[in-house]
């Protein structure tokens, strides 16, 4: 039994091996393809070839070294049609690729995109799009084949406007069967005498019929005042069985160079009538600019369940971002970002401030043709997972 373990284990790294060899001989190949097609391609008129090749390589405190992601997109232009290579390998197998093109057919413009598995052979998906103006209205169709087979829809939708109030109606049906799944029909406007964007929004499904209808506000112009000026926004859910109430205030001061402040709040609507007690704020963020392109950013949440909602964390109460531009080669915007994370006191990490993580990330392109970029997020919580720094290495044509 012992032998039959041992030999069983070297059958499959030597399969696993096999699969390695072969994803990288598909790489090779379509490289190869795409470097000699490129000077004889590049002489036809209306021709173009232009390809991104990404790689990642990933070092954290469990794993030192790590090909985690690369990927190879190829885009051949023909006139109007354009053709689109995707391939992409995790951990060095070749689990995807994706063959897609798009271009007119007349007065509609179509797109279709097949993705598989080359490592198994196996199907995946397969979209197709159009979509075409009639009597000032757009109209559009998505079919996408999915598997399992129940799992494929085709959703039509139609968007118009008249005068300054613009509507769209969406529907999805399944195909295999073909049924109902869901629809929404939403409105869109400005109140000119507030300057202020509303919207409504039904939604249907197969399962309840009306889900909920949905009103909004934003940009409300409350008070303009002190140099302070004060904009309001709403969101009113209506439900089956609940109403849901999300208000949230803007103040954008001319006077301070934080000039986009946020309040975030919502009402309690379990106790009627709704008043001025019913309003509870739990949370505020804002922008300041430091610099041309430099800004300082922040976020508090006072409500521990809204962490998620403010942060984008929900771990952490707190966050503080710089973010700006970095000098780039050949017009391309570089940027950097630093995310620092806290706990809420007392928290587990007995840090300073309670520190809890922080991430930093920067890309910039450094010739015309290579580009790279860099992330890390470096928790100081024990048990608050690995540290993790990653390098993507892009080449370009």
């Amino acid at each position: 039994m012992r032998g039959f373990r041992e030999v069983s284990v070297l059958a499959i790294d030597n399969e696993s091996v096999n699969i390695k060899r072969l994803s990288l001989r598909w790489i090779a190949l379509w490289t190869l393809i795409a470097g000699v097609s490129l000077p004889v391609i590049g002489q036809l008129e209306s021709v173009t070839l232009t390809g991104l090749f990404e790689m990642t390589v990933t070092t954290t405190s469990s794993d030192f070294v790590d090909l985690s992601d690369t990927s190879l997109n190829l885009v051949l232009g023909l006139g109007d049609v354009t053709m689109q290579l995707d391939t992409s390998l995790t951990d060095t197998f070749f689990d995807t690729l994706t063959l897609s093109a798009t271009g007119p057919l007349g007065s509609i413009s179509w797109s279709s995109a097949l993705r598989f598995n080359p490592s198994t052979a196996e199907f995946v998906s397969w979209q197709s799009g159009a979509s075409f103006t009639l009597l000032s209205l757009a109209i559009a169709n998505t079919t996408n084949v999915l598997q399992p087979q129940t799992e494929s829809y085709t959703q039509w939708s139609i968007s118009g406007g008249f005068e300054d109030t613009n509507v769209q109606t969406t529907i999805k049906m399944g195909v295999c069967p073909f049924e109902f799944w869901e629809a929404n029909a939403c409105a869109t406007w400005v109140w000119f005498d507030c300057n202020a964007n509303l919207s409504i929004c039904a939604k249907f499904d197969c399962e309840v019929g009306f889900r909920d209808f949905t009103t909004s506000m934003s940009d409300l112009v409350l008070f303009d005042e002190f140099g302070i000026l004060g904009k309001l926004g709403m969101t009113i859910t209506y439900g089956l069985d609940e109403k849901a109430i999300s208000p949230s205030l803007k103040l954008e001061p001319s006077w301070f160079f934080c000039s986009n402040l946020e309040l975030l709040a919502e009402f309690d609507v379990s106790s009627l009538p709704i008043s001025v007690d019913s309003l509870g704020i739990y949370g505020f963020r804002g922008e300041c600019e430091i610099s041309d392109c430099i800004t300082f950013s922040f976020a508090d949440s006072l409500d521990e369940a809204k962490n998620s909602a403010v942060t984008g964390k929900a771990e952490y109460f707190e966050r503080f971002t710089i973010a700006g531009c970095l000098p780039s080669c050949c017009a391309s915007p570089g940027a950097f970002e630093i995310n620092a994370y806290f706990e809420r006191s007392p928290g587990p990490s007995n840090t300073l401030f309670g520190l809890g993580l922080v991430t930093a990330s920067f890309d910039i392109q450094l010739f015309k043709s290579f580009s790279f970029g860099f992330e890390a997020s470096l928790p100081t919580v024990a048990g608050g997972g690995d540290w993790e720094l990653a390098w993507t290495f892009r080449v370009l044509w």
